[in-house]
């Protein structure tokens, strides 16, 4: 065990390598596996207009389901990268890059409090090698900062004391922006305050709680108070769909713990099946053994952890939707926390240390497929641009509509190179907005990402919209992505 804790004892050194490691991870060849898409097309642009034309903006990004806005946080978090870097989408990537590099730090100071200095360690090391992790630090999307600040809020309420009540609530109030299943974590604070805290103190620090959540979310909360609560009550009504959104998918309570649970640890851990299962059970096990033992010296360790752990996974499994991965990012520093645990544990016993550096070294070698660096890099970021100059030389200089074919994406990748180089196309608008057909010209570029596609009478608004056209010009563009030229017909 000596030479064990000799490896172990200079801690700032291995947290160094941890760190440069999970730099490495996040930072390697950026700009060339960056994901650009719809979604991160349209982030950008409201960004970029705020930096340009100083349009501000009190709602973020439309959740995926229900037709509501979060809140506007994500946006300002963006602003300044996209700012720096001069409007290039790898700014809010680098920040994403950021806030993972965060991520490794607070799971490793969140894992030395409540099990010690090994777990930490151990646990940071396997955020920093994972590759869900890793994956979603690599690009700009709103819910991929929800691990730091679900276990920022977690872990500055521990500290029960007022401040960091306050500070505990401040984030939270960014929390709840980054994505509608992260009011779920609104049950677990509220419980983990009532039992931290004698009941006297109850009132001061509910009250702190909820001035440090309003002012994180009072950008959004500022725009709901103006327009009557619209997304609000869209919420509610959501949730209250007579258990067709939100309810229990099981009446089997330890059924439905364990296939959540489960699923969480497949997605951030990268594999299945029987080896999956003995990671899961075993780190499952060393908390809740741990926790029966230590129950009464830490109960509040206790307390913020299995509330967590409980109503966490039991509110997720309430979703009657469709389980996105991302809809789990919520839990995702618990199945690392566990593990470092139960990683410790091991260490900590004459000749175990073996079987945990067996374990992790299996872990880390299911692992690695699913790295990015496996696969070619995909170029985004250069082939959206270079099929932006293709539009524009089909354009010729003349005013041009705009239309994208593509099975699930939009087009305001393509849109925000051509408007940051001050040439966008014209949006056609419907009659009722423009009767003289003003905002339709003469020539409309069709980019099409599918493999059959055929423009004319598609019903895409910005194809039908444009009325009946007739190809005069097709090109293929980089990764085989074919863009057409239209005109109007003219019957000949």
């Amino acid at each position: 065990m000596s030479s064990i804790a000799k490896l172990f004892g200079n801690k700032k050194l291995w947290l160094l390598l941890i760190l440069i490691l999970a730099a490495f991870l996040r930072f390697y060849k950026l700009p060339d596996y960056l994901q650009f898409l719809g979604d991160e097309g349209r982030d950008v642009l409201v960004v970029e207009r705020m930096i340009v034309d100083h349009q501000w903006t009190l709602l973020g990004p439309t959740a995926s389901v229900g037709g509501f806005y979060t809140g506007p946080i994500y946006y300002y978090f963006m602003l300044p990268f996209l700012w720096i870097f001069n409007l290039s989408p790898v700014g809010p990537a680098v920040m994403a890059a950021i806030f993972g590099l965060a991520t490794v730090v607070l799971v490793y100071l969140a894992g030395r409090k409540f099990f010690g200095e090994k777990a930490g360690l151990i646990a940071a090391f396997l955020v920093a090698v994972s590759p869900r992790m890793v994956d979603i630090s690599r690009f700009s999307w709103n819910p991929n900062p929800v691990p730091f600040f679900a276990l920022l809020t977690a872990f500055l309420l521990y500290q029960r004391k007022s401040r960091f009540t306050f500070l505990a609530g401040l984030s939270l109030g960014v929390l709840v922006q980054l994505h509608y299943m992260d009011l779920i974590f609104l049950p677990i604070i509220g419980l983990s305050l009532l039992l931290l805290f004698p009941w006297r103190e109850w009132l001061v620090q509910i009250v702190l709680l909820a001035a440090g959540t309003m002012l994180g979310d009072s950008m959004f909360l500022l725009f709901e108070l103006r327009h009557g609560f619209p997304n609000t009550r869209s919420v509610w009504q959501f949730i209250n769909r007579h258990g067709a959104t939100v309810s229990p998918r099981s009446d089997n309570f330890l059924w439905l713990f364990n296939d959540i649970a489960r699923q969480l640890y497949e997605i951030v851990l990268g594999f299945r099946g029987d080896i999956l299962n003995l990671f899961y059970y075993s780190s499952l096990a060393a908390f809740v053994g741990w926790a029966t033992v230590k129950f009464r010296q830490e109960k509040p360790k206790v307390i913020v952890l299995g509330s967590w752990l409980l109503i966490g996974v039991l509110g997720v499994g309430s979703y009657r939707g469709t389980l996105y991965e991302h809809y789990f990012n919520i839990l995702y520093p618990l199945p690392f926390l566990f593990l470092g645990l139960g990683g410790s544990w091991l260490l900590s016993k004459k000749y175990l240390w073996v079987i945990f550096v067996i374990a992790l070294a299996g872990l880390i070698y299911l692992q690695q497929p699913k790295m990015f660096f496996y696969q070619p890099p995909n170029n985004l970021l250069t082939q959206t641009q270079d099929i932006d100059k293709i539009v524009l030389a089909e354009a010729d200089g003349k005013l041009f509509n705009f239309a994208l074919i593509a099975p699930g994406n939009s087009d305001h990748a393509y849109l925000y190179f051509l408007e940051i180089w001050h040439q966008s196309p014209v949006t056609i608008l419907n009659s009722d907005l423009d009767p003289q057909r003003k905002t339709v010209t003469d020539q409309l570029i069709v980019v099409c990402e599918q493999k059959d596609c055929a423009p004319l009478g598609n019903p895409a608004w910005e194809i039908a919209g444009f009325g009946r056209g007739e190809i005069v010009d097709k090109l293929i563009g980089p990764a085989g992505i074919m863009i057409y030229k239209l005109i109007h017909y003219t019957g000949k």
